[in-house]
């Protein structure tokens, strides 16, 4: 059914959603104490640092190590099996984290026939372990770890943020395209400017923490980040939060 404004807007509304979307989930519903409070945002690593295979790098939340691995790529219209270079990232936490973990190789190009392993590219779970291709294995290739970031939250959040369509404005595509949600493909649908936030991004208007924290607060099915929305300081600004607060 559709949704007028005035009620999508109403907090009863919307604290009814985050119950109904977290029991269709399978997980708790956060209070109203946790969904309200500022979420706790880390900038772990800025500043190039090389990755040797068998040499982690480790942060607050985070354990990013380099491995060999066989996984299926095509080249030349084949499927093979192919040695990749593959990213592993450990959640040393036992919380839900929002990542973003940026990293760089010497020549994109090389890379364009790696495959791709199914994995969560927005969000982690507590303890758990994903893992990402990087590239092509080849004994001269580089990965770079260039930035770690991480927002601490609570379950739904990170459920939600899951759903959030990876776009090349905030993420590589190089690294995202393997992106699954909690729930597998259960993907929102395009339902704003990737443009507009690109705009933002650019002009450095606003960042990847407040576009994370947005979602990790509503749902994409439901509601649309707009450009005027900060990273969350003050637990008593309204939720959810519309265009003219």
């Amino acid at each position: 059914m559709m949704i007028n404004s005035d009620l999508r807007f109403s907090p009863v509304y919307y604290r009814t959603l985050l119950d109904q979307d977290a029991k269709s989930y399978g997980i708790q519903a956060p209070s109203w104490d946790e969904i309200t409070q500022p979420n706790p945002y880390f900038d772990e690593l800025k500043g190039k640092q090389h990755l040797r295979i068998k040499a982690p790098i480790e942060t607050r939340h985070l354990r990013v190590s380099l491995e060999i691995t066989k996984a299926a790529s095509v080249i030349e219209g084949q499927t093979i099996a192919a040695d990749h270079l593959i990213l592993r990232i450990e959640n040393r936490t036992p919380l839900y984290l929002a990542y973003r973990i940026q990293t760089s190789v010497a020549d994109k190009r090389r890379c364009s026939n790696k495959g791709e392993i199914p994995h969560n590219a927005m969000a982690i779970g507590p303890s758990q372990t994903i893992l990402r291709t990087e590239c092509l294995y080849r004994k001269d290739e580089v990965v770079d770890v260039d930035r770690i970031e991480v927002v601490e939250m609570p379950a739904l959040s990170a459920y939600y943020v899951s759903r959030l369509p990876p776009n090349a404005t905030l993420y590589d595509p190089r690294t995202f395209t393997g992106h699954v949600g909690f729930r597998g493909r259960d993907i929102c649908q395009q339902t704003f400017s990737w443009h507009e936030i690109k705009e933002g991004v650019d002009r450095k208007q606003f960042g990847w923490r407040d576009v994370i924290d947005f979602y990790a607060r509503h749902s994409c099915s439901e509601y649309s980040f707009f450009k005027t929305y900060r990273y969350r300081t003050d637990s008593n600004a309204p939720l959810p939060a519309r265009p003219l607060d």
